[in-house]
């Protein structure tokens, strides 16, 4: 994600060679080109990175239309233009190699912005970057450090904890870059932590309310999958509730039907439909209800992106036939109750839930 450093806010979004940029309310005056006193005019700041790498890019070609203003970035990618008068203008960005960027702004005070431009040889749907969340404590207590500010400075990308503690930063070139985390109250901290591109690198961080030494940040860096990761499911898993079979289990494992990941799970058992015999069934041996079913033949509920398919109960959900384990990103299994997320409780949930996630 990108932060401005200040208003007008000026992005230019690559779309069929079209920018939106953001455009405020004129006065008469402005809007037919009058001249303007000089306490209308002001000074804007941009900021050029390469779309995919989040490179600074030298001697880009900044015009800005009637203005008559034709400048070039320098070697950090930065361009100032002075003394412009408040007013709407259309803003080009061209350098050889890079798609060109151009839209219409309104400038109504001084302030900055960064934008990109995307290389003529990258897919506009590759994306070659990493991901990166985490979660920011107060050093000594644990408690969470809401509004604490983690910046990757070298590519300008950054992101703000919430009321949690956690954070979320998308689009890091990989390797290794260092991240600076800080929020008021506590000391700045600078750690290096490595990314991989397609895959996600998760940091628990410890903020020190003093200047002091404390020890580095535990960083992971695992194959996640962005919708999961929006869903809870990693969340979940971390809590130790449930069981959870996740995208790398379902690859290493090759199952060719879905129920061959539920083999081995601690309070799963497979059993044979009662409709028929060669198809096979998930029961949870912690959800057994006689209460509910009689016999104790008590099956689970059976989610599929957030969407109940199957009650449970007393009839079996044959799930073999619900979905292609090819096509599922992850699985969580809680055998009763307990544990099982606020949005698929209730009496439903009384035999157990199974929670199967796609790939999207």
């Amino acid at each position: 994600m990108t932060r401005a450093a200040s208003t007008p806010s000026i992005r230019l979004a690559i779309a069929g060679a079209i920018a939106a940029a953001l455009v405020g309310i004129l006065t008469p005056a402005v809007a037919h080109g009058q001249a303007m006193p000089d306490s209308t005019r002001v000074s804007i700041q941009g900021r050029v990175l390469d779309a995919v790498t989040r490179a600074p890019l030298e001697g880009v070609a900044v015009r800005l239309g009637l203005f008559g203003v034709d400048i070039r970035t320098d070697s950090t990618g930065l361009f100032e233009i002075r003394g412009i008068p408040v007013g709407a203008y259309d803003l080009s960005l061209s350098l050889p190699g890079y798609q060109r960027a151009e839209g219409q702004f309104a400038v109504l005070r001084a302030g900055s912005f960064v934008t990109t431009l995307r290389p003529l040889s990258a897919p506009i749907d590759v994306v070659a970057t990493g991901y990166f969340v985490g979660r920011v404590v107060d050093g000594d207590s644990g408690t969470p450090v809401a509004g604490a500010d983690v910046r990757i400075a070298d590519f300008y990308l950054a992101g703000i904890t919430d009321d949690d503690g956690r954070f979320e930063v998308s689009g890091v070139p990989p390797g290794s870059h260092p991240v600076r985390f800080s929020s008021l109250g506590y000391a700045t901290r600078t750690d290096t932590v490595g990314f991989v591109a397609g895959q996600t690198s998760d940091a628990r961080v410890r903020l020190a309310r003093d200047p002091i030494e404390i020890e580095p940040i535990e960083v992971t860096v695992e194959r996640r999958e962005i919708a999961l990761q929006r869903e809870g499911f990693y969340d979940r898993r971390d809590q130790g509730m449930g069981q959870f079979i996740d995208l790398e289990i379902i690859e290493r494992r090759r199952p060719e039907r879905l129920t061959d990941l539920f083999t081995g799970l601690p309070g799963v058992s497979l059993v044979s439909s009662p409709y028929n015999a060669l198809e096979r069934t998930v029961m949870l041996r912690g959800g057994r209800n006689t209460t509910l079913t009689g016999d104790g033949s008590c099956y689970p509920m059976v989610v599929i992106d957030g969407l109940v398919v199957h009650r449970g109960g007393s009839e079996p959900a044959v799930i073999d036939n619900l979905v292609d384990p090819q096509a599922v990103a992850g699985i969580e299994v809680y055998p009763s109750q307990a544990g099982v997320p606020i949005r698929f409780s209730g009496l439903d949930a009384a035999c157990g839930v199974v929670l199967v996630w796609t790939r999207r």
